[in-house]
């Protein structure tokens, strides 16, 4: 057959220009046209429908029995598809774990499970419930033996009884897991290099995805996964914000806490479901025998001083009743061997706190705070304060702020049982503390005696044989975290399909222009998730440089790659040609994990004074560590004699600016936007003093959330020290896991660095503007993407209409000549008629002239 190209070059019009310039156009874009549905046909990326199908063929050939437990077959499916995680996006971003693999005290639980769930648990019999603890760790940016410093942030459900448990506290767990793995997996894609294309088949992850297409061309899998992405609504802003929390905190998620407890609530909600209405449907008696089920909410032990042992009979003083069952005691291994900061617990409506819409619940400690062992304090903690402002801004961004109708959840403080309350419970009742109380047991202490060798807080050993393998004490780090009770509003309905839950996944498949349930203010799933993701953002500051002198820079915080010393520079860098430009180089910078920003600017100084091990793209530097190399840096200058001026280009700073974030209340308003713009800072640098080769490091630093507060009155929790006191500094020695979790306070929060380098000085048709020179240590060795953008035909295009140009005003837009010009020459030549003549004709004047002469 005859190809396209060959017709269209034997066309009789071939030889006509216009005809030709059209006629190959359409070759090219025919061709374009082949290419792309091609590499559509092979799209290296992870396509969900197809693998919901192989995930129920997988679980159809495990089953050969037929299943009519309803409950069984949800519970199952939402612990394939978590399982499925790990081997989606690989062990390096995120792992899958059962709770007595973790912690093997657990399997000695007394714990019974109404469904056999060996088959994830490598078929060992005997052991509780299967318990998947999902982790977001990125262990390539931050190895395992590096990260002990890495923020915490704890997501959980399931932790009531069963008739109070929140259906949709798991599915929105998973949905904030994945979109997080998605955005993660996607950014650590590059799309400005040529992946490797081996002829190996590929491999489940999207990550290692690199099937070639049969024309033998490579296609990017960056490019599909950011496009399906914002086919979601999720823009190259939300991907990169997303990224950056998976791969700088630790995400610790407990989907399904009390596992037998939730298995009742499926049991009770959707087998009654299926045979009439949730309302109707469902046995109310066995809705008030699971009431009594589970008491996990309330299995947590109160600190030994908010008890009155006078108040109390003998026989109930010397009996504690507390880490009885399986979930308390799981959560209390994961407290003895994290440095949670913040958390969220998700909860269904409860009766003592009957509202129409959700709430967040506050833990509140202002009446059992005490200055002395005989003295109330009426003062309000710095720590209750903190918690107040987050769990405004909770409400805010989760409970919907647009013009659908959807109104903020409301904020509730949540008060300690009294003495006397705890003296006159009863049996039935729940007599210990709440998760979110105890959580912050250690900071209602504030006259701890020094040196005792113990942790700040002493709580009394609970009675049992778990309690009784367990040290009264906990360390100076444990239980100082925030963790607050997000419960769900009285009038959701429940959903016949759970994200996560579903037995036949293509019930429940969005449709592929649905917008992600980041975006569904209406929903309770989607108040759920935006929380969770404002937890993981609020856990700790940060700051990132957005600009130089116009250019943005293309990448912030990339996942799954290597963060190296010798490759910082290298990481964010421009190349800034010397020129006059120099003079007002501006510089925008942003500010995030924070709800105010006390002070923030720019500091700017040469790569080769500052201190490696201190600017090292790796670790914040302490205050401590500031001072000594500023104190150093200062005496070394004075040493050597230098100018004012030469010690600013050293290292200097712009003038200190403030503001708040797009988290603060101000910001959260309902004025119909959904997520309000990141907060924006810029300054206008001189670096005019620089010279060709000189290369300067830019880094922004922020100080956030500064409180006042008196020595009486101090804080107590990790999430207000690590941000305003340098002095705060605390390793776990509880942990199991073999990495400590410590935190250490500091006022300045660093970027990352941008390096200029000032280049030589442009010549005539060159630009003076900066070219962004950054590269991704994971792109270093392959092969750069070879297709010619606008900014390498722009130079020469212009130098090329430049000449033109003069060309055509010398021909045509010039004065009248004495037509001796070239110009003039030429058109007279061209204007001579040619004829024949002979020889004699041709001679005959000059032989006239002979003649006479």
């Amino acid at each position: 057959m005859e190809t396209f190209g060959a017709a269209c070059y034997r066309h009789p019009t071939f030889k006509r220009r216009r005809k030709t310039s059209l006629c190959f156009a359409m070759v090219v874009l025919v061709l374009a046209a082949a290419s792309i549905g091609v590499s559509s046909a092979k799209i290296p990326y992870y396509n969900e429908a197809q693998e919901h199908s192989k995930n129920r063929q997988r679980r159809d050939q495990t089953n050969k029995e037929p299943n009519n437990n309803v409950a069984e077959q949800m519970l199952f499916s939402f612990f394939e598809k978590l399982n499925y995680l790990e081997g989606q996006y690989g062990s390096n971003l995120v792992t899958v774990q059962d709770a007595t693999d973790v912690y093997p005290i657990l399997s000695q639980s007394d714990s019974g499970c109404p469904v056999n769930t060996d088959k994830f648990q490598e078929n060992k019999a005997n052991l509780p419930c299967y318990t998947p603890i999902v982790t977001i760790h990125d262990r390539i940016s931050d190895p395992v033996d590096q990260s002990q410093f890495l923020p915490e942030v704890l997501l959980l459900s399931g932790i009531d009884t069963p008739k109070q448990m929140d259906i949709l506290g798991p599915s929105s767990i998973y949905e904030t897991l994945k979109l997080l793995l998605d955005c993660a997996a996607c950014e650590a894609l590059s799309p400005w290099v040529v992946p490797p294309a081996p002829a190996a088949s590929k491999t489940s992850s999207p990550l290692n995805d690199t099937t070639t297409l049969e024309t033998g061309l490579s296609f990017n899998p960056a490019i599909k996964c950011r496009t399906d992405l914002q086919s979601q609504g999720i823009d190259d802003s939300l991907r990169k914000w997303m990224a950056r929390l998976a791969a700088t905190r630790k995400i610790i998620a407990l989907p399904i806490v009390d596992v037998a407890g939730f298995y009742q609530r499926l049991e009770i909600e959707y087998t009654g479901y299926q045979q009439s209405t949730v309302d109707g449907g469902a046995d109310s008696a066995k809705i008030e025998a699971s009431s009594s089920s589970s008491f996990s909410q309330c299995d947590f032990p109160y600190p030994d001083h908010w008890k009155n042992p006078s108040s109390l009979s003998s026989s109930e003083s010397s009996s504690n009743e507390c880490m009885i069952a399986f979930p308390s005691q799981l959560v209390n291994e994961l407290f003895r061997s994290h440095a949670i900061q913040l958390g969220l617990a998700f909860h269904g409506h409860v009766d003592d706190f009957l509202l129409p819409s959700g709430w967040v619940g506050v833990p509140s400690w202002e009446s059992e705070v005490s200055l002395s062992a005989s003295e109330p304090s009426t003062i309000a903690s710095v720590d209750e304060d903190a918690m107040i402002e987050i769990g405004w801004a909770y409400s805010m961004f989760g409970g919907g702020f647009t013009n659908s109708g959807a109104s903020p959840y409301s904020v509730q403080a949540i008060p300690p049982k009294s003495q006397q309350v705890i003296a006159e419970q009863t049996d039935s009742d729940c007599k210990g503390a709440t998760l979110e109380h105890w959580a912050f047991s250690a900071g209602l202490t504030l006259n701890d005696e020094p040196n005792s060798g113990v942790g700040p807080i002493w709580l009394e050993k609970c009675d049992g044989e778990y309690a009784s393998k367990q040290p009264s004490h906990y360390d100076s780090l444990s239980l100082r975290s925030f963790i607050v009770s997000v419960v769900a509003s009285t009038s959701n309905e429940y959903p016949p399909c759970l994200p996560g839950f579903e037995v036949d996944e293509t019930l429940c498949l969005p449709e592929t222009d649905d917008p992600h349930f980041f975006f569904d203010d209406s929903s309770h799933l989607g108040s759920n998730l935006r929380m969770s993701l404002l937890a993981t953002e609020l856990v700790e500051p940060w700051t990132s440089i957005r600009s130089i002198a116009g250019v943005e820079l293309r990448d912030d915080i990339v996942p799954l790659s290597p963060r190296l010393p010798e490759n910082c520079p290298e990481a964010r860098a421009m190349t800034l040609p010397e020129s006059v430009l120099m003079k007002d180089v501006n510089i925008t910078w942003t500010v995030g994990g924070a709800v105010t920003v006390t002070e923030t600017a720019i500091m700017h100084g040469k790569w080769d004074v500052l201190d490696k091990k201190i600017f090292n793209c790796l670790t914040q530097p302490t205050k401590q560590e500031l001072d000594s190399f500023f104190t150093i840096l200062r005496d070394f200058e004075v040493m050597e004699g230098e100018t004012a001026q030469e010690m600013e280009d050293d290292v200097s700073f712009t003038p200190v600016q403030n503001g708040v974030t797009r988290w603060h209340p101000s910001q959260l308003t309902p004025i119909g936007i959904f997520l309000p713009a990141e907060t924006s800072f810029s300054v206008t640098l001189d670096l005019s003093d620089y010279k060709a080769g000189d290369i300067i490091a830019i880094y922004a630093l922020a100080r956030t959330d500064q409180r006042e507060y008196t020595r009486e009155n101090q804080p107590q929790s990790s999430f207000v020290n690590t941000r305003t006191n340098p002095d705060w500094s605390h390793t776990n020695t509880g942990t199991t896991l073999g990495s400590a979790s410590a935190v250490q306070g500091r006022l300045d929060w660093f970027s990352l660095p941008v390096t200029i380098t000032i280049g030589q000085q442009p010549g005539f048709f060159q630009s003076k503007q900066p070219v962004e020179t950054s590269v991704r240590v994971s792109d270093i060795g392959l092969v750069t993407d070879g297709n010619i953008g606008i900014e390498d035909l722009l130079y020469p295009v212009l130098a090329a209409i430049v000449v033109v140009s003069v060309v055509f005003c010398c021909s045509f837009c010039r004065e009248e000549s004495d037509g001796t010009d070239v110009f003039s020459v030429l058109k007279e030549r061209r204007a001579i008629k040619r004829q024949k003549i002979s020889m004699d004709d041709f001679f005959s004047e000059e032989a006239h002239s002979l003649e006479l002469t």
